[in-house]
């Protein structure tokens, strides 16, 4: 939404895009500081564009390496579950208990 801004002469100006106001830097200051003025807005609206592609980029990775932690802790918490069992049965089966501590520490080891 546009604001009105007061110029120092009084008059009203309400512009609606950066080129109002760059008509109005024009009007009171001068072709010369207009173009510096639109030139460092490129240099910065590119600058801006880099950044944005860079912060997507890491948001991107971002998400693909909590989705991967998540997963291998999803892994682990059902190895760990499948352990829970072991010791849970009245007979326990020491080598499938190794077995399960193994997987369990082979899945750690990968992520270190």
């Amino acid at each position: 939404m546009p604001h009105v801004l007061k110029m120092k002469d009084g008059k009203l100006l309400t512009p609606f895009s950066i080129r109002d106001l760059l008509d109005a830097v024009e009007d009171y200051a001068g072709e010369e500081l207009r173009r510096e003025i639109e030139e460092y807005i490129d240099a910065n609206v590119e600058d801006i564009d880099d950044y944005e592609k860079e912060y997507d980029r890491m948001e991107q990775d971002n998400e693909r390496l909590a989705d991967h932690q998540r997963s291998v802790l999803c892994n682990i918490r059902d190895e760990v579950d499948a352990l829970d069992t072991l010791l849970q049965d009245t007979r326990l089966n020491r080598r499938r208990m190794q077995g399960a501590v193994r997987i369990i520490q082979q899945m750690i080891n990968r992520e270190l």
